[in-house]
């Protein structure tokens, strides 16, 4: 069975710009209401994050993982995984605090901090912002 990249995020579109950049299509991936399985990378929508009684079912997913990204939007006033959620992966857990903008304050990266750590994602980190160079030195990095 092939491993892929598990990606959890309350904002889809984030994790669709993420998910295409690991699956290197010129597609779109479409969006579903239902887990998506593509090549490289697993997508949890967000109404799954948002519902407590499905955390077991993203939980579960982590068999058919090598790795999972717990994507958070910043600015985000809404706390959108459980305390902790990350500590219940075997699989090695990397937070990602995604970004809007290019100029970020010192108090949002303070707030993204926290808001990984509170997750659980204290080990791997990372800060990125939506451009296309950015994106694909991530995902280098992660593979």
């Amino acid at each position: 069975m092939k491993k892929r990249i598990l990606i959890i995020g309350p904002n889809p579109r984030h994790t669709n710009i993420i998910a295409q950049a690991i699956e290197q299509s010129s597609q779109p991936i479409r969006k579903v209401a239902n887990i998506l399985f593509t090549e490289q990378t697993i997508i949890v929508p967000s109404s799954y994050l948002e519902s407590p009684w499905m955390h077991k079912h993203i939980i579960s997913l982590q068999q058919k993982a090598s790795k999972v990204l717990f994507l958070v939007p910043i600015p985000s006033m809404k706390k959108s995984y459980p305390p902790n959620f990350a500590q219940a992966q075997r699989v090695p857990v990397i937070g990602v605090a995604v970004f809007e903008t290019k100029e970020q304050k010192m108090s949002e990266e303070i707030t993204a901090k926290n808001s990984l750590e509170e997750i659980g994602c204290t080990e791997r980190q990372f800060f990125l912002h939506l451009d296309k160079e950015e994106i694909q030195g991530f995902v280098e990095e992660i593979r």
